[in-house]
């Protein structure tokens, strides 16, 4: 970007009446303090309706329609506006705004994160379980009545916080970028490009709440960044009570010396950012530390972070085969005549 002032609009950190055109084309084009930067800027965030709708003066018509050209240029479809020669009394558009709510790790070290959307045709609801590099996805499409409903039942959630749509906006990008998650397209028909646009530019921690003050808890790390094959390998050799302590340093002794230091550090930074958007300004500099010690090399002691998630995975995988098992003397019993156990 040549003029770094472009940044400053895009982020919507700069002249106000410059933001509100670039990005929802409101206000007089013309009066603004430097139309060319607002044109350029929107040309940046895919806003063809703003760049449509300018017809005059002729500089800036022709600044628009070269905006237009290399928002085609980039592959974007842009569909040729309508002519204006009648006019019918359409519908009433009543603006619903999108809702972003956010929950630091819970006893799975998994963050949630759910966003709303609304545009004509309806609203959707799109829910996130993010654990390290792995995204669970959940969405929905609702009513006005069943959106407020929803909302009602976030906003008396105990673990859910609301924040800034464009903050959870970036967070939720964040986490799914480069992955296929059905549910995310479902949601991002709803959202407009420049809106994503803005988000992926925006520091989500400009609209962090206000430090609580609160010290740091006692957080977990993810137990999904654990392999599978050493969760099957700490199963088979799972001790005597006496022993679990051992046990478990040997085993994060063992997820230190693999890949996944870097991803549980990578989720170590995300949760550092997450409490730090919900203003846990003491679990949010605990996390940065720990990242910052994973990265160094240090370990395996001091990540009690890291003995919780190994106890979250082997735990999973008990249950996982208990409820296998089950299923096969179900099964047995089945076919011998007997009814299931309850």
């Amino acid at each position: 970007m040549a003029d770094p002032r472009l940044a400053s609009i895009l982020d919507r950190s700069g002249d106000p009446a410059t933001v509100a055109w670039a990005h929802a084309g409101e206000g007089a084009l013309a009066s603004l303090a430097d139309p060319e930067l607002a044109i350029a800027a929107a040309g940046e965030l895919g806003n063809v309706a703003a760049l449509q709708a300018v017809t005059e003066p002729k500089a800036l018509r022709k600044a628009a329609a070269a905006a237009l050209h290399r928002i085609k240029s980039r592959g974007v479809r842009v569909a040729e506006k309508a002519p204006t020669n009648s006019f019918t009394l359409s519908r009433e558009v009543l603006e619903v705004t999108p809702r972003a709510f956010l929950a630091g790790p819970n006893v799975l070290g998994n963050c949630h994160m759910v966003l709303t959307a609304s545009d004509q045709e309806g609203s959707c609801i799109v829910e996130l379980i993010v654990g390290g590099a792995k995204v669970q996805d959940e969405h929905g499409h609702a009513s006005r009545k069943e959106l407020r409903g929803f909302w009602k039942q976030m906003e008396e959630d105990p673990m859910m916080t609301e924040v800034p749509f464009i903050a959870g906006l970036h967070l939720a990008d964040r986490v799914v970028s480069g992955k296929s998650i059905h549910g995310w397209s479902h949601f991002m028909g709803k959202v407009p490009p420049a809106t994503l646009a803005s988000a992926r530019l925006t520091d989500p921690l400009r609209y962090a709440r206000p430090d609580d003050g609160s010290p740091a808890g006692g957080w977990v790390l993810p137990g999904w960044c654990v392999n599978a094959k050493l969760v099957d390998t700490l199963v088979k050799s799972m001790p005597g009570q006496d022993e679990t302590d051992g046990w478990l340093d040997a085993g994060v002794a063992q997820i230190l010396e693999g890949s996944a230091r870097a991803e549980f550090a990578a989720a170590a930074d995300f949760a550092a950012l997450v409490f730090g958007v919900l203003g846990e300004g003491a679990s949010a500099a605990d996390a940065r530390s720990v990242a910052t010690r994973l990265r160094a090399g240090e370990g395996p002691e001091g990540f009690p972070q890291l003995r919780s998630a190994l106890l979250v995975a082997v735990t999973e995988e008990l249950h996982h085969r208990q409820t296998e098992q089950q299923r096969d003397i179900d099964a047995i019993m089945k076919r011998l005549g007997n009814q299931p156990r309850e």
